[in-house]
């Protein structure tokens, strides 16, 4: 009798799949400013004008696509519960297997909130998935040290190639990476 284990990319949302929101110099959170953040209204989801291509790639290619998103701006109340769901029901319409997502606050310390590897581990041993030949792709360093601790290969997308990463791989948009994928 043979198994099969499928392979995955387990992707972030926010800066891959879509674009983040400009708050201008005058937002902060707990004290630090921040002037890029997640959409915190349905009206600011804007897809990447590649993300629903590149996904229909990726899903010819054999992969469950994932989503794995940190959202603490419920925890916070920057995100009314409701509008949150109004605005991840888009990321579900996609070609995507499954939309995980870890509303916890950052000082909560739970599992599932990137850079620990919970929300990964959690899809995999649903799906049985091999994370050796699974990849993690994400626009930020916690994205890369969350797929480094589940295993999996990891790429870092939309950032400037003279920050240092960790990632396995680099490239400009998830388009390049559907194209890549073996």
């Amino acid at each position: 009798m043979s198994t099969f284990s499928p392979k995955a990319l387990f992707i972030d949302r926010d800066g891959v799949l879509n674009d983040l929101v400009d708050r201008g110099d005058t937002f902060s959170f707990e004290g630090k400013p921040i002037r890029w953040t997640a959409p915190f209204h349905l009206h600011e989801v804007r897809l990447k004008p590649h993300a629903e291509e590149a996904l229909k790639l990726i899903e010819a290619k054999g992969y469950l696509r994932i989503i794995v998103t940190n959202q603490p701006d419920v925890a916070t109340g920057h995100i009314d519960p409701e509008e949150f769901e109004r605005m991840m029901d888009v990321f579900r319409a996609l070609r995507v297997t499954e939309v995980r997502a870890c509303k916890h606050h950052p000082k909560d310390g739970c599992f599932c909130r990137k850079p620990r590897p919970g929300m990964l581990l959690s899809v995999a041993d649903f799906y049985n998935v091999d994370l050796f030949r699974s990849f993690m792709v994400g626009d930020m360093e916690t994205d890369i040290q969350a797929g480094k601790a589940a295993s999996v290969q990891t790429i870092l997308v939309e950032n400037p190639p003279d920050v240092p990463s960790g990632a396995d791989h680099r490239f400009a948009n998830i388009l390049e990476v559907a194209k890549w994928l073996p």
